[in-house]
């Protein structure tokens, strides 16, 4: 084992998330390696300081206010339009491709069009349908 996969490893042993075999070799690495031993030394002196810290969550009205700012809806918007357009064309460039394709056959090009329209389809519900569902949704107001 080197120390680039023991740093992970002592990571994940500091917090008890290595097997059995995992925990021999990497407690063997730590036995042969400074480096790594000082970094476990650390990591076990932080996890203590930090088991007796009390860490407050923020309150209620720091979500609400948060689902209300502008910014955020503006950039959640902002990126959904993107994907959507990302998402038309690439649609387009597919349909481009295949028409252009000679050595594809007829069939084959009908199916994959067929596939792609279908899947647009699909994706036009969805958005519709979540469009719809979000001007009525009674619970609104309640908490994600």
């Amino acid at each position: 084992m080197n120390c680039e996969e023991a740093k992970l490893k002592v990571q994940a042993l500091t917090d008890n998330e290595l097997s059995e075999e995992e925990i021999e070799s990497t407690l063997q690495h730590i036995e042969s390696c400074y480096k790594c031993r000082n970094l476990y030394k650390e990591l076990i002196t932080l996890k203590k300081g930090l088991k007796g810290m009390n860490i407050p969550e923020p309150g209620r009205e720091w979500f609400e206010d948060l689902e209300k700012k502008t910014t955020r809806k503006t950039i959640a918007g902002f990126g959904k339009g993107i994907f959507i357009f990302s998402y038309i064309l690439l649609f387009l460039y597919a349909v481009y491709s295949i028409f252009l394709e000679k050595e594809i056959n007829l069939v084959v090009k009908i199916s994959i069009l067929g596939i792609l329209f279908g899947l647009v389809i699909l994706l036009v519900i969805t958005i519709a349908d979540r469009i719809r569902e979000s001007k009525t949704d009674r619970y609104k107001e309640v908490m994600k």
